[in-house]
């Protein structure tokens, strides 16, 4: 759970797209994503080059899916959707875990505008240090709430701003649209063998 790219100054309320689009035309300290390589992002992002993002109109978190009455899977959208949620609860666990092991971020401090800049540079590349060096050994515990937080309040972009971006950054539709099959097809084929084998004999 090491950090590749830290973007730190930016006020608490801006928006993730508006960091992002900010962080991809800037010349200072590019942010290259490698060709045939992409981030999972939430739905505060539009799905561009380089970002797989959620399915507008469809269930997304966790817990609308674990939730006692929930009905199954029901749609292609909703596997991609429901595989996309449980593989970014890990970059929600990094971020629990580099506050459990550092509480100043979590803390309101009075240092100055470009301290309070390094420190969260500093933190990070101090949480990496020891990923590389101990990483083994976990002397804080993860900051869960702050993980579970971030989980479940993914909003989604405006339509128009989705459109707008793909158009001027490349859309990354078609790659979506391709695992989304693919993972379709993998699932029903699970579900089919599973109905075959049909019920493990009760050996007790």
């Amino acid at each position: 759970m090491r950090f590749h790219y830290v973007f730190a100054g930016w006020e608490g309320c801006a928006r993730d797209s508006r960091v992002l689009y900010n962080v991809l035309d800037t010349k200072i300290d590019l942010f290259d994503i490698p060709t045939g390589k992409y981030y999972l992002g939430d739905g505060g992002y539009p799905n561009i080059r380089g970002l797989l993002t959620p399915y507008r109109g469809h269930r997304y978190h966790l817990s609308e899916f674990n939730a006692p009455g929930a009905r199954r899977v029901t749609s292609v959208e909703e596997l991609y959707n429901h595989t996309h949620s449980s593989l970014r609860t890990t970059v929600e666990r990094a971020f629990g875990l580099l506050k459990g092991r550092f509480p100043i971020l979590k803390a309101k401090v009075s240092y100055p505008y470009r301290m309070q800049v390094v420190i969260v540079l500093a933190t990070c590349v101090l949480h990496n240090f020891i990923i590389d060096h101990n990483p083994h050994v976990e002397q804080f515990d993860i900051d869960e709430g702050a993980s579970n937080d971030a989980n479940e309040s993914t909003s989604f972009i405006t339509e128009l701003e989705s459109v707008t971006q793909s158009i001027h950054r490349e859309s990354n539709n078609d790659l979506r649209t391709s695992i989304t099959s693919q993972m379709f097809m993998d699932f029903q084929n699970r579900r089919s063998c599973k109905e075959e084998a049909g019920p493990r004999p009760n050996t007790q």
